[in-house]
This record gives C-alpha cells, sequence and structure tokens, in this order.
C-alpha cells in the first residue's frame, strides 16, 4: 500500500519535503497544505467546467480568486504520493489549458494577456516532462494553443468562411476542447461516482480483516 505523505506529514510544521524548482534553477519551499489549496482550487474548476456541455473558459475567475501561479506546480519535487502528483499535475495543465482556451473565446482582456505571463507559464511548461500518455497528450494540446492563440479566424469570434487550412485548425481546436471535457471532466466525475462501490468493500474487508485478528 503506498503510503499517503500528503494526509501523514501535512501537520508536522517542523517537516519540509517538498519544494518547487524553478526552470532557472532556483528553488523555492512549499508544503502540503498549500498543494491541499492548490488540488481545491483545481477540483472547484473541474466542478464548474460542469456548468456547461462544453468547454467553457471564459465563467472562471482567474486572477480573482483563483490566483495562485498553479503553473510551478509541474515542477514540484520531494515526497507526494503518485495519486496526488497525477491530479495535481494534470489539473494544472487543465488549468494552463483554460488560460489559452479563454483566449480564443475572446470574451475580453484575458488572464495571459493582463499579467504579461505567456513566457513564465511556457518556460515551467517547456521543462516539464509528463510520466503518463494523459499528460502527454494534454501537454500536446497547450501546444497546439500556444501555436495558433494569435490566429483570429480559429477563434469563437470569427464569423467569416474559414479556408482550408484554418478549416483544418478549428476542427482540431475542437477537436481537443472535446477531449479535455470528456476526460477531465465528464470522466473524473464518472471516476468518482464509480469509486464509491469499491470503496465500501474495501472498508468492509478492512473492518473484517481486523475483527478476525481480534478473535485469534
Amino acid at each position: 500500500m503506498e503510503i499517503n505523505r500528503r494526509i501523514q506529514d501535512k501537520f508536522l510544521a517542523d517537516k519540509s519535503s517538498l519544494w518547487i524548482e524553478f526552470p532557472d534553477g532556483s528553488k523555492k519551499e512549499t508544503d502540503y497544505n498549500e498543494v491541499e489549496l492548490v488540488l481545491k482550487d483545481i477540483r472547484f474548476i473541474k466542478h464548474e467546467l460542469t456548468n456547461y456541455s462544453y468547454l467553457y473558459a471564459s465563467q472562471l475567475s482567474f486572477g480573482g480568486h483563483l490566483n495562485r501561479n498553479y503553473w510551478e506546480f509541474l515542477k514540484l519535487k520531494g515526497e507526494i504520493g503518485q495519486h496526488d502528483r497525477d491530479e495535481l499535475e494534470e489539473g494544472v495543465l487543465l488549468v494552463i489549458y483554460l488560460l489559452y482556451a479563454e483566449i480564443f473565446e475572446a470574451e475580453g482582456w484575458c488572464y495571459l494577456y493582463r499579467n504579461k505571463l505567456f513566457d513564465t507559464v511556457n518556460s515551467f511548461l517547456v521543462s516539464y516532462a509528463p510520466d503518463n500518455d494523459k499528460k502527454k497528450k494534454l501537454k500536446n494540446c497547450i501546444q497546439f494553443s500556444r501555436d495558433n492563440y494569435e490566429n483570429e479566424k480559429i477563434g469563437d469570434q470569427w464569423h467569416g468562411v474559414l479556408d482550408p487550412d484554418n478549416k483544418k485548425l478549428s476542427d482540431k481546436l475542437t477537436e481537443n476542447d472535446n477531449w479535455v471535457y470528456k476526460t477531465f471532466v465528464e470522466d473524473y466525475f464518472v471516476d468518482i461516482a464509480n469509486s464509491f462501490k469499491p470503496g465500501r468493500q474495501r472498508t468492509k474487508n478492512f473492518c473484517d480483516s481486523i475483527m478476525k485478528k481480534g478473535k485469534k
């Protein structure tokens, strides 16, 4: 059984086993409580995305209450369980994807523009090495958005006829949006719902094993 470092160590004030490694080689200490705050924001974002049947980033308050440097946690180092690491990294990649999606929706002066964060975010993204296929694909989707975010013709505000090349790009962006929504919103909540029955069975098995030991 994997040790859940986040649960086990977060109350130890004198223990610092997590840090963020910046692309320039500098480091910043962090802790499990900060990780939990980032995870809380990610779960809130996923919940809010269910307000629509498609990916809609502009409903989110980036720069308001969603005001953390989420991209930094792609470079989190130290003792953290793989399940937490997966949820954290996938969630951060989702946030970055949404920051670009906000531009294509073109409903105002978007977060990345307002805060001049393109280079900062990209420096973390470039130095990040995904460790599973889902993260790799999401990083590739972000790269597609980064390569094309200045193309106004494939955004939601364009109402003219698209030439074949831009039509292909527009279709690819829609395909990426649909995959991201299904994988990180729909499947996320389906997996949670499906986990209740196995969770109850594991609890029963654990209690049964305790009872058997007590009878020896």
